[in-house]
């Protein structure tokens, strides 16, 4: 028995470990409260052209249109009770026509149209995100024929400077402990419960508010 203890705390160790940032680089860094941060509502890019940066996943899958208004809403929740900051929320019925995830356009690279909805809606910062790749959990919490994952980026734009001033980028799809020890961390946060892709997304928010310094 005492074994098994001594197992299981070197597993929370090297989880621990495996967490910790690699250098002063991957230190959260705190904007000042005088930034007023503009939002814009999720989109799902489905072309090239619709992208800040990277590229579209093979086999992506696809969030609906309810879903991306959900997701809307816990980014304001997220962002309202873990930060002491002001936002201008942006309405999805402003999003412009050429940034809508169900319009494809064949110009290369969305950052400058980023940019000029940002300058349109009198933004100092942009806090852009999106849903890059969407799979719902197949089966309940209590067991799953196929995980959810997804992957979910944020790019906060300096208008201004007409650029990318930070990103933070957070792909998941949820394994079992037995086939991955370093994941009891999760299991631990997760109840020991097999999560929705929505769930998942709403980790993803959480890290954004560190990785961007919110």
């Amino acid at each position: 028995m005492k074994r098994i203890a001594a197992a299981f705390i070197c597993i929370l160790a090297l989880a621990a470990c495996a967490r910790q940032p690699s250098g002063t680089a991957d230190v959260p860094r705190l904007l000042p409260q005088s930034y007023r941060i503009a939002v814009a509502p999720f989109t799902q890019p489905l072309n090239p052209g619709q992208l800040i940066t990277g590229q579209i996943p093979e086999n992506q899958g696809l969030i609906p249109q309810d879903g991306l208004l959900a997701l809307d809403l816990d980014l304001r929740q997220t962002l309202l009770s873990g930060t002491r900051r002001q936002y201008d929320f942006i309405p999805p019925q402003n999003l412009a026509k050429e940034l809508d995830h169900s319009r494809s356009t064949g110009q290369a690279g969305a950052l400058p149209r980023w940019l000029e909805y940002g300058k349109a809606h009198n933004a100092q910062l942009l806090l852009v995100p999106m849903i890059l790749n969407w799979h719902e959990r197949e089966g309940s919490q209590a067991g799953v024929t196929s995980s959810a994952h997804a992957r979910v980026e944020f790019f906060l734009l300096s208008i201004p400077d007409k650029g990318v001033m930070n990103r933070s980028i957070y792909e998941e799809k949820q394994v079992g402990l037995v086939d991955n020890l370093l994941t009891v961390g999760d299991f631990v946060k997760r109840k020991g419960q097999w999560v929705s892709a929505r769930d998942l997304a709403v980790e993803a928010m959480t890290q954004a508010v560190r990785d961007l310094g919110l």
